[in-house]
């Protein structure tokens, strides 16, 4: 996976660049908006991390750039505090997701590693299962969070001749973070060890329902867990929208059209309109 890093400040730049290197994956870096712009015209990164507060050209004027150029490039926001309306501007914008300052491993690497399984070229094309290629289906999934990619690649596939190339992808960011959610904090959350655990990976599954309209594509995903209390997660977020918890119900409720929870929150309907603005 190759990836850009645009920010003007030395010591931020410099973490995430060795951040980024530790991973194993191909860097590059620019020092404001225009020269991020020139270096993204020239390597087609698949991932940006662009700070918002930049010379010459902020992150929200290079965002607006990259948007014209491609809709396929992951581009994440970097913010500092007492910025929380550029980041949600950023969302509206069509960014991926945000970065509060200062960057932490702990935020960064999850999101390297996810975003690095929708860059790799598979060696070959499994075949879909046969229920993925009707327009209204049904599927079940073990628990098991390797198995994320691999069923979102096939979800999308199933869609890819209603929405266009950006919905494609904010459809796929969604539907991960939403099925990682299903299974960590659905389906295991109420293991205790490893070995418990692995009984739940064989006991417990998360069922899939999709279906197309004349206007849109929509999945419910739905775990055997208890469920949480959404609401209050997305209320913390309105006082607080840089924090992390909850970070990415907020994320998917810009990927997708609609998201709503069913009361108990352990069921969860996102649905993407098939035109290109939603």
């Amino acid at each position: 996976m190759k990836v850009l890093i645009v920010e003007d400040d030395a010591p931020s730049r410099k973490f995430m660049q060795d951040t980024v290197e530790s991973q194993g994956l191909e860097v590059h870096v620019a020092e404001n908006g225009e020269e991020g712009l020139a270096k993204f015209k020239k390597i087609n990164p698949h991932l940006v991390l662009s700070d918002i507060n930049m010379p010459k050209m902020n992150g929200l004027e290079l965002l607006g750039e990259i948007r014209k150029i491609s809709p396929r490039a992951i581009v994440v926001m970097v913010t500092a505090f007492g910025c929380e309306e550029y980041a949600m501007k950023a969302m509206e914008l069509k960014a991926n997701n945000y970065l509060k300052k200062p960057v932490r491993h702990a935020e960064l690497l999850p999101l390297l590693k996810k975003y690095e399984s929708f860059s790799k070229v598979k060696p070959e094309e499994k075949a879909q299962p046969p229920q993925t290629k009707k327009p209204t289906f049904s599927i079940k999934m073990d628990s098991i969070l390797e198995e994320v990619p691999d069923m979102v690649d096939c979800l999308i596939k199933s869609a890819e001749n209603y929405l266009d190339e950006s919905g494609q992808l904010d459809a796929k960011i969604g539907l991960v973070e939403l099925l990682n959610n299903s299974i960590a904090h659905g389906n295991l959350r109420s293991g205790t060890n490893g070995d418990t655990n692995q009984i739940l990976n064989r006991v417990r599954q998360v069922r899939i329902e999709y279906k197309t309209s004349e206007n849109y594509c929509e999945w419910t995903i739905s775990d055997e867990g208890d469920g949480f209390d959404w609401k209050s997660y997305l209320e913390r977020l309105d006082a607080d929208p840089l924090g992390q918890e909850g970070k990415g119900i907020l994320c998917c409720k810009f990927h997708f059209s609609e998201l709503f929870y069913n009361s108990s929150g352990n069921s969860v309907t996102a649905r993407k309109n098939k035109r290109s603005d939603g």
